[in-house]
């Protein structure tokens, strides 16, 4: 039997297999296994020919075994999964109409919100039917490209807001995006970079502190501290994520308490540094963040303490009068959580908060318990950064820190918060539509698969 032949019964079983991204990688295993069978007979005494015919033939029939492993290999259908998204959307509109009802002044939807919601399903849908292995392909390269679209971006057509150069209008597009919350785009892209340097020691953790740079750099440029908070909070979630795993050569131990100390040890030198010879406004500044509620900057979280003081556990109380007597003080798309405990009790806000992170939760198990080393990690990476905006969100909404640009999915309106959100929820079903089929994730001709285990997503 000729070489051509194997190839011919090769491509026969492939042909049965409907995802294409899986049969590069069953066609790897099913010559491997005729070769593994070729040897055993050329062992018995058999000619080349006769062990590749005898191999060949106690594969199977081609055709059967093609249409068995298109079963094993076949990409989940996510449709519940974007039922139920679409549903947190239906309910947060309309707690968000109900507020808007009940505090005619303040601003809870902006317009044309209905629309984006409908945008941003559309992108979901259309990430979650992509290959999300591509990130883990081309990770380093898009970073290096959206950092200077986005920094080029904020010279060309930025728009300072307040002193900060928060957003970016494109006329050709008639539409503003919020520079802040594109940052988190950045998340997937960096769990994707860790997960190259698996198997690798020390330096390889040091590059990886080098690769939050560009994220950092441009929250820095608008300036966003909080955004810059909430980003370092989430790359150093994934980078000791990695180190628990033990992705990296060296002692867990160690890794973890040089990077969780050095990152103390870092941010005690900047405020003493800055406290010694720093600008006063941005001393000040700082000062509001750790000490939220003192001096004149302050005052906005006092009134804002007074009013969840005057609120109930259950329905409104001296809180909804506190709330209309601060008449607009306080804006209602970044407020929503406190104006929901003023009027609905503080109970409804634990619901809704709770119901949230319950879902993102959930999301961060089927990461963890995945047996596909990137789609753990982009997974683990985009729940968390997920969560770290609602925990955010409720500390400023309690008074524990200052206000800044805060977002929480579903109760904040805003079309880059939903273009941003619904992005990386595709990618997380993107990881679960394609947990089963084992995915090419090198560039060139180095071929790398990623090993596929079944979770109780």
């Amino acid at each position: 039997m000729s070489q051509g032949k194997k190839e011919e019964y090769v491509k026969i079983l492939t042909e049965q297999i409907r995802c294409k991204q899986a049969r590069a990688q069953v066609a790897q295993e099913i010559r491997s296994h005729i070769e593994e069978q070729e040897n055993y007979f050329l062992g018995e005494g058999l000619t080349r020919e006769e062990a590749e015919n005898e191999a060949v033939k106690e594969m199977g029939d081609p055709v059967e075994a093609g249409a068995a492993l298109d079963l094993v290999h076949r990409p989940r259908v996510a449709w519940g999964w974007i039922a139920l998204i679409g549903i947190l959307y239906a309910a947060g509109y309309a707690l968000l109409s109900l507020l808007q009802r009940n505090f005619s002044e303040e601003d809870f939807i902006t317009g044309g919100y209905g629309k984006w919601m409908l945008v941003g399903m559309a992108v979901m849908v259309g990430v979650c039917y992509a290959d999300y292995s591509r990130i883990g392909r081309w990770a380093r390269e898009i970073t290096a490209a959206v950092f200077v679209v986005l920094f080029g971006g904020m010279y060309l057509f930025g728009q300072q807001v307040n002193g900060a150069l928060q957003w970016l209008n494109l006329p050709f597009l008639s539409a503003s995006l919020n520079i802040q919350l594109l940052c988190f785009l950045f998340v997937p892209l960096y769990a994707a970079i860790v997960y190259h340097y698996h198997g690798q020691g020390y330096l390889a953790v040091g590059k990886c502190f080098l690769w939050m740079l560009p994220a950092l750099c441009i929250t820095l440029r608008i300036p966003s501290v909080v955004t810059a908070m909430m980003l370092y909070l989430t790359f150093l979630l994934i980078l000791s994520f990695a180190m628990i795993r033990g992705w990296f050569q060296g002692s867990k131990g160690k890794m973890l308490a040089s990077a969780w100390g050095g990152t103390m040890l870092l941010a005690g030198i900047g405020y003493l540094k800055l406290f010694l010879s720093g600008p006063a406004y941005q001393y000040t500044r700082v000062r509001n963040l750790l000490h939220p509620g003192s001096g004149e900057a302050g005052y906005q979280i006092r009134m804002l303490r007074g009013i969840l003081d005057g609120s109930r556990w259950i329905g409104g109380g001296e809180g909804v009068s506190a709330v209309k007597a601060v008449d607009g003080l306080m804006s209602g798309m970044d407020y929503s959580l406190l104006y929901i405990i003023a009027c609905y009790g503080i109970l409804a806000a634990i619901l809704a908060i709770g119901l949230l992170v319950g879902v993102f939760v959930y999301f961060m198990g089927m990461s963890v318990g995945q047996k596909n080393h990137l789609g753990n990690i982009i997974g683990f990476g985009c729940t968390a950064v997920l969560i770290v905006q609602i925990m955010f969100y409720v500390l400023v909404n309690t008074g524990v820190i200052p206000s800044g640009t805060v977002y929480c999915p579903f109760l904040t309106s805003g079309g880059t918060g939903v273009l941003v959100t619904n992005t990386l929820i595709g990618i997380l079903l993107s990881i679960y539509r394609y947990q089963d089929v084992p995915l090419d994730v090198e560039k060139g001709n180095v071929r790398r698969f990623l090993p596929v285990g079944r979770t109780a997503f």
